[in-house]
């Protein structure tokens, strides 16, 4: 029987691969969090073609330092955490269920939700929804200066506005990422968990995984991203919650912009998954 892949190995490989994923899917990111601030008001391709022309190319890598940082974080707690939640959830013979399979990766999710993920993407969130290619006019500098900013006007916890829809997103989204990747790697290929995988396997089935998540719960990751972009405190915040955000948004601008961004995003996590599994498992089979 084939030794398990380390924990350690996992996580080092998911690092990496979150570096390449950012690096690659950036553009996408930016072009999502525009269209959900924005709500209704511009198509995809009016967005990207006012962007190119009014802020040039770079525009689209705006945020790429917190995001490259915030990928490379979250995947080491990412990956830790659900072989961590695993180990738990093992029998005697070191097994874990398909559910326990699901509950790990739902526990690594909203994990990664409060230690990493909600106070970096308030950070992006801010850098990406500002326009101009002129830096002294913009608000915030940078990351270091856009958490000294907030912090100051708004308090330390403003860094973690949004953290009731992120948890429930992210953990939602791991849910399905860790629950069905091994099962799909059986229902695909006829191939166990420990066993390895070609590049083209590790992407297909990483690209599908990856999608679920995105497809079923976007209305959380629209609340998630107008919480995160009000910069209003007390009772001058347009947004109170994450359930109250959602209704008002369906009330004022219709369903339809609770869906906005859901195809960006299954362009840019589905294929970055395909790409960090993929990382993981040569690291895997490279080290191990």
């Amino acid at each position: 029987e084939k030794k398990a892949p380390s924990m350690v190995v996992k996580t080092v490989g998911a690092m990496v691969g979150g570096a390449v994923e950012a690096v690659a899917l950036q553009p996408l990111d930016v072009l999502k969090t525009r269209l959900q601030i924005g709500g209704g008001q511009e198509s995809l391709k009016t967005l990207a073609t006012s962007m190119l022309r009014n802020e040039g190319p770079l525009s689209f890598y705006k945020g790429l330092t917190p995001f490259l940082t915030h990928l490379v974080t979250k995947y080491s707690v990412r990956w830790y955490f659900n072989d961590f939640y695993r180990g738990l959830l093992a029998d005697k013979q070191g097994k874990v269920s398909t559910v326990g399979g699901f509950v790990a990766g739902l526990g690594a999710g909203m994990t990664e939700a409060v230690l990493i993920v909600t106070p970096f993407e308030v950070i992006k969130t801010r850098l990406q929804q500002q326009k101009g290619l002129d830096r002294a006019s913009l608000k915030y500098k940078g990351p270091v200066d856009c958490v000294k900013i907030i912090i100051k006007e708004e308090g330390a916890t403003a860094l973690w506005k949004g953290v009731a829809p992120t948890m429930v997103r992210q953990g939602w989204n791991q849910f399905f990422l860790f629950g069905t990747y091994d099962p799909l790697k059986k229902l695909v290929y006829g191939l166990e968990k420990s066993d390895p995988v070609s590049t083209h396997q590790s992407i297909t089935i990483g690209v599908i995984a990856g999608a679920l998540g995105p497809l079923t719960n976007n209305p959380f990751d629209v609340a998630k991203t107008r919480l995160m972009a009000q910069k209003e405190v007390g009772d001058a915040r347009k947004y109170t919650g994450m359930f109250q955000c959602i209704f008002k948004i369906f009330r004022e601008e219709g369903p339809v912009a609770l869906m906005k961004g859901c195809g960006m995003r299954i362009l840019r996590v589905a294929p970055g998954m395909g790409i960090t599994f993929t990382v993981v498992e040569k690291f895997t089979q490279y080290f191990d």
